[in-house]
């Protein structure tokens, strides 16, 4: 019975850890403030679709390689290496769906609620 327990224990450790194909069914794709700018590559930043795949991360002027990613509850978290008109840098990225939206911390800014694009 020991053995099973530390089984369990083991089992649950080493499943902590989240690669972002395991949460790809709820944040992966394309995101945008407004359906209209889902299709825009360019223009106000503000306007410009988050594209979130399996390895990287665009929006804006930033592209970035997802370097880790986490699971908490329903919030993806992810340390992503950018580059942009902001040189290069790491930054943490934090995703969580909800109610059909996807609510954005970038670079510890909050940068609102986006729409899922068709």
């Amino acid at each position: 019975m020991r053995f099973l327990r530390a089984a369990a224990v083991a089992f649950v450790v080493s499943a902590a850890g989240v690669t972002l194909s395991e949460a790809a069914e709820t944040v992966t794709g394309r995101w945008a403030l407004d359906l209209s700018f889902c299709s825009r590559l360019f223009g106000p930043a503000a306007e410009q679709p988050l594209i979130v795949t399996e390895s990287s991360l665009r929006w804006s002027s930033d592209a970035c390689r997802i370097e880790r990613s986490y699971k908490t509850g329903d919030t993806v978290h992810i340390q992503a290496m950018c580059w942009g008109d902001a040189g290069e840098k790491s930054i943490p990225v934090s995703l969580r769906p909800h109610a059909g939206r996807l609510q954005v911390t970038w670079d510890r800014g909050a940068r609102g609620d986006l729409r899922r694009c068709p």
